[in-house]
């Protein structure tokens, strides 16, 4: 499954609450760490079609990231019917890969 922008808090609030699990990236175009995650964040989304994976610039969805307290990026948050159950902050490809398999 690809990678999906989230566009609103609607968005997010509808995604997150559903039955499979997610995964969201924290990221802003001008965080060259967030963009060199993003190629990694899009190949376990292809090679895990059970969860869905999105991606949130901070830029255009604010209120989200302030919500959830994103102060550092990148940041990802998963999320299992509607409950944040594991989280990472920062560029580390190896816990990224630990965070999707514990989904």
């Amino acid at each position: 499954m690809p990678v999906t922008f989230l566009t609103s808090l609607a968005h997010f609030e509808s995604v997150i609450n559903g039955n499979r699990p997610v995964i969201v990236e924290f990221w802003a175009e001008w965080c060259g760490v967030c963009r060199s995650m993003s190629p990694l964040f899009e190949q376990l989304a292809a090679q895990n079609p059970a969860a869905q994976f999105y991606r949130l610039d901070i830029e255009d969805v604010r209120d989200v990231a302030l919500a959830l307290g994103v102060r550092n990026l990148p940041a990802f948050k998963v999320f299992k019917k509607g409950v944040q159950v594991g989280d990472l902050i920062g560029a580390d490809h190896s816990q990224l890969v630990r965070l999707v398999k514990n989904m």
